[in-house]
């Protein structure tokens, strides 16, 4: 028994160094670091080429269309992280799409509330009263999350670029940005105070520390792989 499963490990290592070849110098520099993180984590050699297989096979399909092992599969460190604490699970990819939209919503949501409540507290009176009101607060969370994943699903590999693929992503990236600034622009003019509840400079920097502790500890906690931050 051992001996079969040492010559089936010997033929996915030698498909696999057929597959390594195959992959762009990015991927192949991430699935090289990949294989070293998991050796000092003492992955058996066995499981890891049974691992290494799947991720060679999609890579070369997937990288065809532009995209990254970073992408695909988050940084070495999480991605190594991620197979060992559940070494069951052969299968390792971008998180789900609405894990992806939650961490780049935290991320620019509060980005724009913090930035927000340090401007308010150097403004004047009439300046603050310009400040982001609680409606528009929330579409910034949710436009930025989808904003962000569209990016990401759009975004090359520099080292692989595809033909229209970088012009893709320009245009996803400057047409995302600009929705969003509408959006927020928009509900600032349209929504009525009474409604869109202005926060004051204080509640904003509140709100965007809650979102960068509640997008690190949510990144940690659901394990969000293939976002931009």
């Amino acid at each position: 028994m051992e001996e079969v499963q040492g010559n089936t490990t010997q033929a996915k290592k030698e498909e696999n160094n057929a597959l390594l070849q195959k992959l762009t110098k990015r991927n192949e520099q991430y699935m090289l670091s990949l294989n070293k993180a998991l050796v000092e984590k003492n992955m058996s050699e066995a499981k890891k080429e049974e691992i290494f297989n799947d991720m060679l096979h999609n890579l070369v399909e997937r990288q065809k269309a532009g995209e990254t092992a970073r992408q695909l599969y988050g940084t070495v460190t999480e991605c190594a992280n991620h197979l060992v604490a559940k070494p069951e699970q052969s299968q390792v990819g971008p998180s789900k799409n609405w894990k992806i939209a939650l961490d780049g919503g935290l991320m620019i949501g509060g980005l724009f509330s913090l930035i927000t409540g340090l401007s308010g507290l150097f403004s004047s009176v009439e300046e603050a009263s310009s400040s982001l009101g609680l409606i528009t607060t929330l579409l910034n969370f949710i436009m930025g999350g989808l904003v962000i994943l569209l990016i990401a699903k759009n975004m090359p590999d520099r080292k692989n670029p595809k033909k229209g693929g970088m012009v893709r992503y320009i245009l996803v990236s400057t047409t995302g940005m600009l929705a969003l600034m509408f959006v927020m622009t928009g509900s600032m003019m349209v929504i009525p105070a009474a409604v869109n509840v202005p926060i004051n400079a204080i509640g904003n920097i509140v709100i965007g520390i809650l979102a960068f502790v509640a997008k690190y500890f949510a990144k940690r906690k659901l394990n969000i792989r293939g976002g931009l931050f």
